[in-house]
């Protein structure tokens, strides 16, 4: 009975109009977030490459021909002028190595090869967790070398059948010992090196920052440059005009041109998801506000009988949960409906997103978390409203 005089003024189509809306704008938000969540992998450093988008590798242009190799080193000026760009987050070097490096296996192994070679080394924290176990232990004389990933592909399909030699994997390649040869400043020593993984980003071959301080202050040459031919640049936005008009502005300089595009990728899509977000509350917040708007109609048209049952002893928190079960039920099937069309748009995207090597989703589970707070926080919203509508129904005086 009490229901029934509660709910005898409830306007059933403001009721449907806000689920319409409301679902409109949760899938769109859901379907946003679980869009984010599942792209991330494209875009980290462990699928797209050694360096994240933000980072950019500097270097100066190589004239016709030179000999002077100091010429391509940046100065501290020019160095101090790149630090003072407004796009620019941060600035680390490559640290080159000051001694010779020949690279070679044993005779009888699976895999017979012996060059000359040279490492640089770059701050290990821009590498994150992508290489593991990354770093240098003297007692060990282990070395972890990262090499490009072209050079395994110039083995195979350029060199490796000519000579008659077996095609191998990355995975075969990272299990092959080979020795390390380090001559410099009258010293010989011979080290363990394993590859550690490979990159995309740079022909060059890298090795932990820790051993080539220790390496160059035990082999370096001194009298060879000290200062940085390469640098690496981190910037806010990859995509910000002002890092191409800086740039345009100094004829000698090169950046790599293909972290530029994956950071312009990147800041675009990250447009458009917050676009979608956008779109999403904006339609969520008319919602909103007709459920708190119905709310309100409704407390006033039976303001007389909300009276009236006070008078008769019922608590106004009693009163409250009625419409505040009206209200959560509303929102859970509201919820209940995006989640699903979220996860049709999910099914939809994934099949395109296929071709990027990417058919397993991680987002989804994020996604129905993401959901349950929202939802919370919607029908929290809506019933702290209703109390307080409740709680300013003025008691009739009794007669």
């Amino acid at each position: 009975m009490l229901r029934k005089l509660l709910n005898k003024n409830i306007s059933i189509p403001q009721l449907l109009g806000y689920v319409f809306a409301a679902c409109a704008g949760m899938a769109i938000i859901f379907s946003a977030f679980c869009f984010s969540m599942d792209i991330r992998p494209l875009l980290s450093s462990e699928r797209t490459g050694l360096f994240k988008p933000e980072f950019m590798v500097l270097n100066k242009r190589v004239p016709v021909v030179s000999m002077n190799i100091a010429a391509m080193a940046f100065s501290d000026a020019e160095v101090a002028e790149l630090k003072q760009q407004s796009f620019v987050r941060s600035l680390s070097a490559f640290t080159p190595a000051q001694y010779t490096v020949q690279l070679y296996t044993d005779r009888n192994s699976a895999i017979p090869f012996a060059t000359d070679a040279f490492f640089e080394s770059v701050p290990d924290r821009l590498l994150g967790d992508a290489y593991s176990p990354w770093g240098w232990d003297i007692d060990l004389r282990l070395i972890p070398i990262i090499i490009p990933r072209d050079y395994l592909a110039l083995y195979n399909f350029g060199f490796a059948g000519t000579q008659g030699l077996p095609l191998i994997s990355e995975a075969v390649v990272q299990q092959v010992g080979f020795n390390v040869l380090l001559r410099g400043r009258g010293r010989i020593e011979e080290f363990q090196g394993r590859i550690a993984g490979f990159s995309d980003d740079l022909n060059t071959i890298l090795v932990p920052e820790a051993f080539m301080l220790w390496a160059n202050e035990r082999f370096g040459d001194s009298r060879q440059p000290q200062q940085a031919s390469r640098l690496i640049l981190e910037v806010n936005n990859p995509a910000d005009p002002q890092i191409a008009a800086f740039f345009a502005s100094k004829e000698n300089y090169e950046i790599n041109s293909n972290k530029g595009e994956q950071g312009k990728l990147s800041y675009f899509l990250t447009l458009l998801i917050l676009l979608l977000l956008a779109i999403g509350v904006l339609i969520m917040l008319p919602a909103i506000g007709l459920m708190l708007l119905s709310i309100n109609l409704l407390v006033y048209k039976n303001q007389k009988t909300l009276g009236n049952l006070i008078l008769l002893g019922y608590t106004r928190m009693r009163l409250a949960r009625s419409y505040c079960l009206l209200v959560l039920f509303l929102n859970i099937l509201t919820g209940l409906i995006s989640v699903a069309l979220a996860y049709i748009a999910q099914s939809w995207y994934m099949l395109k997103l296929a071709v990027f090597d990417l058919q397993q989703s991680v987002g989804f589970g994020r996604t129905l978390l993401f959901a349950l707070l929202f939802v919370a926080l919607v029908s929290i919203l809506d019933i702290v409203w209703i109390h307080r509508k409740i709680r300013r129904i003025p008691t009739p005086a009794r007669g």
